[in-house]
């Protein structure tokens, strides 16, 4: 049995499946740059130090794999390399590598479809990428995920989901959602304010990410390489909410009523084409807002889950775990 590489590996999404493959007895391989933290729970994993932007590296990381999980994205940038680098070219590079080296399957992590996906640059380039995957050759699993409880709770206002969290995707250095978090990251708790997308009445099947870990573990855990079984899928938590439904599960986890600020889907529109010149990744941000305004990404994953014998993490529960844990100086 090859190993399992890991690429996004110190994100925080990918730092959770290298600590569940490991647990699980998987021999795992995470590719990290030389620089980048590394924080894996897991013993015995291997670090292959590459980039997406590096073709021979990726190929050297490759060697003796049979899975890629491939996690890594450009939406909250940490370090070099922009959309283009990291999901154009870099996945472009990636894919080759595989096919060099063998590579049995790729389980790829995407996002849910909406009408106007050629209209937001993350949305666009996970279409491509997922079409370059199923031309490539390879075996797949594709997961489209919903909206994550940990970063999309925390950007209405609350400090609460980023509690206990390794390598925290909004605690990244980047410019624009370290100060957005800056100005309003406690206005939950500070002042009973919550920020809801739109009108409040777009609904998604939230998801923690540690059961998006769990699922993409499981399925390289479940389906040997050779099968070839392809899949896509949609990935999502075990209920389907609305922004002001997600308010009100915060007012009662938090025992307190809260106040609720409607942002106009247009707002986040106007903000998106302002900032695209002068920062893709910013205005990616505003146009992935936008997106979770104005569209439903409603569908049933319990189903998947149980194949996978994964139980789903309600928002509620999510919630209420974090609220039990020590609050984060």
């Amino acid at each position: 049995m090859g190993s399992v590489l890991v690429v996004g590996a110190t994100g925080q999404l990918g730092t959770a499946v290298i600590d569940r493959l490991a647990k699980a007895g998987q021999r795992v391989r995470a590719l990290v740059r030389p620089a980048s933290p590394r924080v894996f729970a897991g013993e015995g994993v291997e670090l292959a130090f590459g980039d997406l932007r590096e073709v021979e590296s990726l190929i050297a990381a490759c060697r003796g794999v049979s899975t890629v999980v491939a996690t890594a994205n450009a939406v909250v940038p940490r370090g070099p390399g922009g959309f283009d680098e990291v999901e154009g070219t870099g996945y472009e590079n990636l894919l080759d590598a595989c096919r060099a080296e063998g590579v049995r399957r790729i389980v790829f992590m995407s996002v849910f479809e909406f009408p106007h996906d050629a209209s937001v640059t993350t949305f666009r380039l996970k279409r491509r990428i997922e079409e370059k995957i199923q031309g490539s050759g390879l075996a797949y699993s594709i997961f489209r995920g919903s909206l994550f409880m940990d970063d999309w709770f925390a950007l209405m206002g609350s400090s609460l989901p980023l509690r206990g969290a390794v390598a925290a995707t909004l605690r990244r250095p980047f410019w624009f959602s370290k100060g957005f978090m800056a100005m309003v990251g406690t206005a939950i708790e500070r002042r009973g304010i919550t920020l809801a997308p739109g009108n409040g009445k777009a609904r998604h099947a939230f998801v923690a990410l540690d059961d998006v870990a769990a699922i993409l573990a499981a399925s390289v855990v479940a389906a040997a390489p050779e099968d070839g079984a392809n899949l896509v899928e949609n990935l999502g938590g075990p209920e389907v909410l609305s922004w002001d439904e997600v308010v009100g599960i915060f007012s009662r986890v938090l025992n307190r009523p809260l106040k609720t600020i409607h942002t106009p889907a247009k707002v986040y529109r106007v903000m998106a084409d302002l900032l695209e010149p002068l920062s893709p990744a910013a205005g990616n941000l505003m146009a992935m807002s936008w997106v979770s305004a104005i569209c439903d990404s409603a569908f049933d994953a319990r189903p998947l889950a149980a194949r996978f014998g994964v139980r789903l993490t309600s928002a509620e529960e999510f919630l209420r775990a974090k609220a039990a844990l020590p609050p984060e100086a």
